[in-house]
């Protein structure tokens, strides 16, 4: 047998980097190594084994870079549903389920009063994944009551630490003590959606998720405890090797804090993760463009390991509503990658690669400076880090809106080649969160005109 290793001559980075240089002119070469000013980091066409971050682990093995899943890349393809009317929302329920959706996520915000028996009438809930977002007392009392005081394994339950008041903490963690449950979301994607870069969503995710942690374990519970009360919610951006090196940085960092408290459960490790697609680089003018963006964000977060991916229909946020062919497309989506184009096959099948393993260490490297600073401060809970965040994430979100105002960033549709017969839609009023206001690039540029 040949062994190709030895019959050529290696060479090093310094002829490689020599050779690009004679091949390309100089100006050319310049443009293999970029910083991106959004996400602070540089971002590389070339790599080399002399300089490569080494990576030997396995999937399973800490600091869980790889995540926890040994056996396949699965998971969960996911329907958003705002609950308006139980009845209603019951058969939208049942028909999305007979469509290969395996997770639906209910939005209860704007309910009050839930009549959680006529909302999941019929649905099997034992043969899927379920997240409920909660945000009052009352709704979670009438939660318990529907499943007879204790949560199924596979419903998730999504309270933001971030957002929740004091009463409903304490009345969640009274239950807690008897029997833990995935309660706690931690929501990166709602600051991903204000215009936050990677590592600030990172950094902000595994900063919420330890002062959750020291929380619960104020209130007597052990740290594999405590993290199995805890999953986080992620956003996808369109950068599509730093979102996939994003989700490998989370796993990696909120390891090591969970490590730094010794649990005994090697299932403490888990960082649960479901994957939203964000509003930021969607058109409701030009609506056909959205499928290719939709499309590569779920294949990022799908290589980046997620659990669960939820793919919005793009026009969730418009005045028209949802059309039928946005709803459609935003579960076919991930039914086609999973079922025919088998994602689901290889677990992290970019680990190993230079780029991605360089991004992963970059973004692993600033978000923990920036939970080392937000620690500094005390903690998220207190007024200096949440004003901190207002201002990164605000000075980002600038950044993102002058480089598509001077075209040196492009999203077609929006400032790159405009749909001629462009759609009559427009999008509702800000929402925000942190006191942030979303960012719509679609809607920003519009009102700039």
């Amino acid at each position: 047998m040949i062994e190709l290793k030895k019959a050529f001559e290696i060479p090093s980075f310094e002829q490689w980097e020599e050779r690009l240089k004679k091949d390309l002119s100089e100006e050319d070469f310049g443009k293999l190594q970029t910083i991106d000013t959004i996400e602070e980091i540089t971002l590389s066409s070339f790599a080399h084994t002399d300089n490569s971050i080494k990576n030997d682990l396995l999937p399973g093995q800490f600091p869980f870079t790889r995540g926890l899943k040994t056996n396949s890349n699965n998971w969960s393809n996911g329907y958003y549903l705002r609950v308006e009317n139980e009845s209603n929302d019951n058969q939208k329920l049942l028909q999305i389920l007979m469509k290969g959706c395996d997770l639906i996520l209910l939005d209860l915000s704007n309910k009050q009063e839930i009549n959680f028996n006529s909302l999941l009438d019929n649905v099997g809930l034992e043969f899927i994944s379920t997240q409920i977002i909660l945000e009052s007392t009352q709704q979670w009392e009438s939660l318990l009551t529907y499943f007879q005081g204790e949560i199924p394994a596979n419903v998730l339950i999504n309270v933001d630490p971030i957002t929740m008041d004091s009463h409903l903490f304490d009345t969640i963690a009274k239950h807690l003590h008897v029997k833990q449950s995935a309660v706690f979301s931690i929501n990166g994607f709602r600051l991903l959606g204000c215009g936050a870069n990677a590592y600030q969503e990172v950094g902000f995710a595994v900063s919420t998720g330890h002062e959750l942690i020291y929380r619960l374990m104020n209130n007597g519970l052990n740290i594999d405890q405590a993290a199995a009360c805890i999953h986080f919610s992620i956003g996808i951006g369109s950068n599509y090797f730093v979102e996939i090196a994003k989700f490998r940085a989370l796993k990696t960092l909120w390891s090591q804090i969970i490590e730094s408290y010794k649990p005994v459960h090697n299932c403490s490790y888990n960082c649960r993760i479901t994957a939203h697609t964000i509003a930021i680089n969607k058109s409701l003018e030009d609506p056909y463009t959205n499928l290719l963006r939709q499309t590569t964000e779920g294949m990022s977060a799908i290589c980046g390991g997620i659990d669960g991916l939820v793919i919005y229909p793009y026009d969730l946020n418009s005045t028209n509503g949802v059309s039928a062919l946005a709803q459609r497309m935003a579960l076919n989506i991930s039914l086609i990658l999973k079922e025919e184009s088998y994602l689901d096959a290889v677990i992290d099948p970019l680990g190993g690669s230079y780029t991605i393993e360089k991004i992963t260490e970059e973004i692993n490297h600033k978000a923990w400076e920036l939970f080392k600073k937000i620690e500094s401060f005390g903690g998220m809970a207190s007024i200096p880090s949440e004003s901190y965040f207002q201002e990164i994430v605000n000075e980002t979100a600038q950044k993102r809106i002058s480089l598509y105002e001077k075209n040196e960033k492009m999203l077609i549709g929006i400032n790159k080649y405009p749909n001629p017969t462009k759609e009559t839609n427009s999008y509702f009023e800000n929402k925000s969160y942190l006191g942030i206001p979303e960012l719509i690039i679609e809607r920003e540029l519009n009102q700039r005109g």
